[in-house]
């Protein structure tokens, strides 16, 4: 567990780029109150140039991306508007909580939140599913200067839930009777796609194979094996994410209907995630790139 946020990022631009979005979230916050703040651009200038997460990005490429947000911002109508299309551009987890912390330390730039900005974080807040509990502790760590640690502090928090990550997904296997060694690997290729689940091909294949064989009693059930999963994860965000997870396993278009999706239902009950964060989870799932090479 030696990686940190930076990991996430880096390199030239690409198609579909998450830093787009990152750097939308913080001219949002810029633009929020209306009045632009030397200091705020000082913030968003430092960040593309110095932060690890813009590393290798260019200055080309970095000016095309601020063009790109503030076009956008401006097309919309205002920074909050935007919020549901910035969270769109950045599906995984580990990725919100870094806009969301970028926003938060051009907003606190000028010692100050105003209502502009208030509004605007809160929108953005909901849009990314961050609680507000990770929300609050976010902005003071911006407003303390520790945003970087704060969220190398989170990463490590995400990449922890990766061992209950596998242990669903090999009940999920059990449940289909599919806990084979092709599943198995299909599911470490799905897990090395998200950002949150990802590991080194090594470390997912040891997970896995801990999850996939792991000796349970003879009349082990799925929903009593899930329900002690979810009594080890007593933060609702974390659940939430798991189901978020399960979902994007299955076939994009089948999603919108997961009421029917056996295992699915399963999950929700044991994990206690009622229908309307059922049908957020589904949005968020659907934000995921298609071609995801899903165990399905």
């Amino acid at each position: 567990m030696e990686r940190s946020v930076k990991d996430l990022f880096g390199g030239g631009l690409r198609p579909n780029d998450p830093r787009r979005f990152l750097i939308e979230a913080m001219i949002g916050a810029m633009s929020a109150d209306g009045t632009v703040d030397p200091r705020e651009i000082q913030v968003i200038e430092r960040q593309i140039a110095s932060h690890p997460m813009f590393k290798g990005l260019g200055a080309t490429a970095a000016r095309t991306l601020i063009d790109l947000s503030n076009d956008a911002i401006r097309f919309a109508g205002n920074a909050t508007s935007r919020a549901p299309a910035i969270a769109k551009g950045l599906p995984a987890r580990l990725h919100r909580l870094a806009a969301y912390g970028m926003a938060a330390e051009v907003a606190v730039a000028d010692a100050q939140i105003v209502d502009g900005e208030l509004h605007y974080l809160e929108a953005l807040r909901i849009a990314l599913r961050i609680s507000p509990r990770e929300a609050e502790g976010i902005v003071e760590a911006a407003r303390d200067g520790q945003l970087a640690s704060y969220l190398d502090d989170r990463y490590l928090r995400v990449k922890t839930l990766i061992s209950v990550a596998c242990e669903v997904f090999a009940l999920r296997a059990l449940a289909r009777a599919t806990a084979n060694d092709d599943h198995r690997f299909k599911v470490r290729d799905f897990f090395a796609a998200i950002p949150d689940l990802a590991l080194s091909r090594d470390e997912l294949d040891t997970e896995l194979y801990r999850a996939f064989r792991r000796p349970r009693a003879p009349d082990a059930q799925v929903f009593g094996e899930l329900a002690r999963v979810a009594a080890s994860l007593p933060d609702p965000v974390d659940r939430y994410w798991i189901i978020v997870y399960a979902l994007v396993a299955e076939l994009p278009a089948t999603v919108p209907s997961w009421q029917v999706i056996p295992f699915v239902g399963v999950l929700q009950a044991a994990f206690q995630i009622t229908d309307t964060d059922m049908e957020l989870a589904v949005v968020d799932a659907l934000t995921f790139p298609a071609a995801l090479p899903r165990p399905s």
